[in-house]
């Protein structure tokens, strides 16, 4: 036996349904994105931010426990970047480059600054990239400078300079040291003009994510008549001062940097 079947075109009113249907879901499916809440936001933040840390990590295994040095890997491309030697750029597009995240992983879903954006153009040297320096081993392009329009990176790093640098920069597994987290403002002081207040929640007072070294992310709420703001474990991560011998967290977004000097930039 042979099933008959009919087809019909859909009349006007019909398609019209449709029409009204699909344009209703994708409305919903925005205003979705558009509610998502805070928490979500926050929650999502953090998850990009222990990516960043498993990356460091999983490059660590391959090279004795450190973390990566960009003016060591390649000093040619290194200083090709304006932000030149170990600075923020440097050591996130290399590991960009090298696909161990992607170049949206170092935004905040709640990124407040008009400067920062997903680096969308990032070079990763093809071959019909006509004007890719075989030299460069990652893209000198990539900038973490937010005082200026057109940079690309959220979240603050540890300052590549001093003891700090060979004691935790690497694999420590240090529960009580930080060496990510979401930007703060101006050497840990609150500022009511910091755009950093308003990532999070209220603009009265600074809710961010802290990723220790191991690999633990804790969640803070400072306000501002808080009597140790920004101190973790008797710590102002936000500030350089000089604590105990190579244990100074010093959390940023750095420009250039050498093993002594570095630039911190602030919002």
């Amino acid at each position: 036996m042979h099933r008959r079947t009919h087809r019909h075109a859909l009349t006007l009113v019909e398609c019209v349904g449709v029409l009204t249907s699909l344009t209703t879901l994708a409305i919903v499916g925005g205003l979705g994105r558009v509610a998502q809440s805070p928490r979500d936001r926050m929650h999502q933040c953090a998850s990009r931010l222990n990516t960043v840390h498993k990356g460091m990590v999983l490059f660590a295994q391959d090279f004795d426990g450190s973390f990566p040095k960009p003016a060591k890997i390649s000093a040619e491309t290194a200083a090709a970047n304006p932000q030149s030697g170990n600075s923020s750029a440097n050591v996130f597009s290399y590991m960009i480059f090298n696909t161990y995240y992607a170049p949206v992983t170092v935004i905040c879903p709640d990124e407040p600054s008009p400067n920062v954006a997903e680096k969308k153009d990032y070079r990763y040297g093809t071959p019909d990239d006509k004007n890719w320096n075989d030299e460069w081993k990652w893209d000198p392009a990539f900038s973490a400078d937010f005082t200026q329009p057109g940079a690309n990176v959220s979240y603050a790093m540890l300052a590549l300079v001093g003891e700090r640098v060979e004691k935790e920069w690497a694999d420590s597994l240090n529960r009580n040291f930080a060496v990510f987290a979401d930007r703060g403002p101006r050497d840990g002081a609150f500022d009511a003009d910091s755009l950093t207040l308003k990532r999070h929640g209220q603009a009265t007072d600074w809710t961010g994510n802290v990723m220790f070294n191991d690999l633990h992310v804790e969640v803070y709420t400072w306000q501002a008549d808080h009597p140790k703001a920004f101190t973790v474990r008797d710590d102002n991560i936000f500030r350089s001062d000089d604590a105990e011998k190579g244990a100074d967290i010093w959390l940023g977004v750095f420009g250039p940097t050498t093993e002594k000097t570095t630039t911190a930039y602030w919002d």
